[in-house]
């Protein structure tokens, strides 16, 4: 059960059981013409939740805004400084202490929140606080690449990846009608990718936000990758003790 649907007493038995608390976080902004603003974080909610449901542990609200800086080219996309994020998990993740718990970890659904989270672990490792965050969009590919049909872009932003976890989670917020497939403009950063360039807005690839072939997704698909990463998960947490 997540903490904010607990009371005091469920709250003071569940820190009583377990010192693991799991945080999911997210991000507001595009995510092409057929899913939500909050896709990322969506997800990290399910993928909280279904870890809950097989190991003792705290699960927090979502943090649902992250630093999407790089996509407030397109409407309804909403961004807070990488400096703020930290503050926020500095603080969530003090209370939590304050209460019992010695493990966090993460379910991160986008990229901008990987380097706080990281952060935090290296300021809180040395006081026994240890922190592991999964940054699911990066890894969830491998764990069925035999399902997927468009290879190389299969997990370009809100393609086929990312449309089959949203179809498997919140099929009502996907309207598959919209679905499209795009291949990105070149762009200075597409013809040097050794090169990390962080001025290039999205807009600059994509006039739908999105980009790769959403048309190839399915429940079926989203449901094998996430429950496969759960496993995966789950076999992570058997060890870290």
């Amino acid at each position: 059960m997540n903490l904010a649907e607990m009371t005091w007493q469920q709250a003071q038995a569940a820190f009583s059981r377990t010192d693991l608390a799991i945080i999911p976080t997210g991000a507001v902004e595009v995510y092409g013409p057929h899913l939500p603003l909050g896709s990322d974080g969506i997800v990290a909610q399910d993928l909280a939740q279904r870890l809950a449901k097989r190991v003792e542990a705290v699960v927090t609200p979502l943090i649902p805004v992250g630093d999407s800086r790089s996509l407030m080219s397109f409407p309804g996309t909403i961004s807070v400084s990488p400096a703020a994020f930290r503050g926020y998990i500095q603080d969530l993740s003090a209370s939590l202490v304050h209460w019992g718990i010695k493990r966090i970890l993460f379910i991160n659904g986008h990229a901008g929140n990987v380097a706080p989270v990281a952060d935090l672990g290296l300021e809180l490792a040395p006081s026994g606080i240890r922190v592991a965050q999964v940054d699911y969009w990066k890894v969830i590919a491998t764990m069925a690449p035999e399902i997927l049909d468009t290879g190389l872009m299969a997990n370009r932003h809100a393609g086929e990846i990312g449309t089959s976890a949203l179809l498997a989670v919140r099929p009502d917020l996907v309207d598959m009608t919209k679905a499209a497939q795009v291949v990105p403009r070149p762009t200075l950063a597409s013809g040097h990718p050794e090169v990390a360039l962080s001025d290039i807005p999205f807009s600059a690839l994509t006039d739908l936000g999105m980009t790769g072939n959403a048309t190839t997704a399915t429940a079926e698909k989203g449901e094998i990758m996430i429950s496969r990463l759960v496993d995966k998960l789950m076999d992570f947490l058997k060890d870290w003790r």
